[in-house]
């Protein structure tokens, strides 16, 4: 019995050097069940503390290690989060349950997880390391429901489109502007007049503009640029004031253009335009491609990268000596050849991979999705190229594969991979299952 006493005392007193050592990397500051350090600079225990779902104003400067990452304490930014459960233990969101309004504290949460769990980052890749942390210098300013938030920003919203409204109404009146504004608000004022057709949708447009808050501020122009702005008609790409007034426009034609808040960028703020900006514009109409035109240009753009993609693969598959190749054209090259288990249709392969465009680009890895991927055979969720490759693997394999772009994603360029790219990826199997 006495021997027990003695373990459980040295177990007791190695848990409180373990926990003194813990409290003791950020001296003066306290630390939670889930590792949130925590000290408190005032506190208010009497005022309003925030529920789940409730808005938090409030000022913060945050910094890593001891560098200034942000500061928004002392500016005009009025910064407010939603108070949720926490993403991981530790977060900031469990330091904020802790504040009541008035309270002000400082907080170290580790740095890797904010970048992993609040911005799927890689912390290597950003340059953090495992003993990094953020220091969080916060005060709670106030607390609204969400209810109420949510109230105070449609009244403010409305109370921002009526100025916006007195205010073009001040411009026109200042300015003797005398047209007719069209149906939906936008004064379209001649300036020159151009001896060519209108554009009608589908039409490629070429213009020079220039474009200015009421108040004259510019927010930018291609009047003095070789660089020219140009867009289709019709697809949505340009704010809903530049389809009603190109269209009303010949070619030559330049006209002054005055467009209300909500046909321009609406509640967005935009780089230099603040959000329910009346925008000003000089416009000039260039040039018109017809839609015949633009496919004909799109079918020769096409053929050029598809020559260029067939060339570049042929080039990478002669200076790596790789002939092996499928029906379909899947080419590979077995780096480590095995006697393992082969997938069958219905059941999952877990592979490791690196892949990259075959100028050597890297394009991602399994590391980055957990450290491994999982391929469902015979139901058509990865790439074509992928998929059959690694049917043909067995258990233990590591295999090269090089997807011509038709194995791939094809002749579209999808998120950051162009049209037309090839691609290698480097896939070791590692294991067979039954299920997906």
């Amino acid at each position: 019995m006495k021997r027990n006493y003695v373990m459980f005392a040295s177990s007791c007193l190695m848990a409180m050097m373990l926990f003194a050592a813990c409290t003791e990397q950020f001296p003066g500051y306290k630390k939670t069940k889930d590792g949130l350090f925590y000290k408190f600079h005032s506190q208010n225990p009497a005022a309003v503390q925030p529920k789940l779902t409730d808005f938090l104003k409030v000022d913060m400067t945050c910094y890593l290690n001891d560098s200034l990452y942000y500061d928004w304490m002392g500016t005009q930014r009025e910064v407010y989060t939603q108070l949720q459960e926490p993403i991981f233990k530790g977060d900031l969101q469990e330091a904020y349950a802790m504040m009541h309004v008035g309270d002000s504290a400082s907080f170290y949460v580790k740095a890797d997880s904010v970048a992993i769990k609040y911005y799927e980052q890689d912390p290597n890749a950003v340059g953090l390391k495992s003993d990094d942390y953020f220091r969080y210098e916060v005060k709670l300013v106030d607390v609204q429901t969400e209810e109420d938030f949510t109230a105070n920003i449609e009244k403010m919203k409305e109370t921002l489109k009526e100025e916006s409204k007195k205010a073009l109404e001040a411009y026109v009146a200042a300015n003797n502007i005398t047209v007719t504004p069209e149906a939906s608000g936008v004064y379209i004022i001649p300036l020159e007049k151009g001896k060519g057709r209108c554009p009608v949708k589908g039409e490629k447009v070429e213009l020079d503009f220039s474009a200015s808050l009421l108040d004259g501020k510019s927010v930018g122009s291609t009047f003095d640029s070789p660089d020219k702005f140009s867009f289709v008609l019709g697809e949505g790409f340009v704010i809903p004031g530049w389809e009603e007034i190109v269209p009303k426009m010949h070619l030559g034609d330049r006209v002054k253009a005055i467009i209300p808040s909500e046909l321009a960028y609406g509640e967005h703020s935009v780089g230099e335009i603040p959000a329910y900006a009346n925008l000003v514009y000089d416009i000039k109409l260039l040039k018109i491609t017809t839609a015949d035109e633009l496919a004909a240009e799109k079918e020769k753009t096409m053929q050029t990268l598809k020559a260029d993609s067939e060339k570049a693969l042929a080039k990478y598959l002669s200076d790596n000596n790789i002939t092996d190749h499928t029906e379909s054209g899947l080419y590979f090259n077995k780096l480590l050849v095995t006697g393992g288990a082969q997938p069958k249709v219905g059941q999952t392969a877990r592979i490791k991979f690196v892949a990259s465009f075959i100028d050597g680009s890297p394009l991602g890895d399994s590391d980055q999705l957990g450290g491994f991927y999982d391929v469902a055979l015979g139901q058509g969720k990865v790439l074509r190229g992928l998929e059959e490759g690694v049917a043909m693997m067995h258990k233990g394999e590591k295999v090269r594969f090089v997807l011509p772009y038709m194995l791939a994603y094809g002749t579209e360029a999808y998120g950051n991979i162009p049209a037309f790219s090839n691609l290698v990826f480097d896939v070791d199997l590692i294991e067979v299952l039954d299920k997906e």
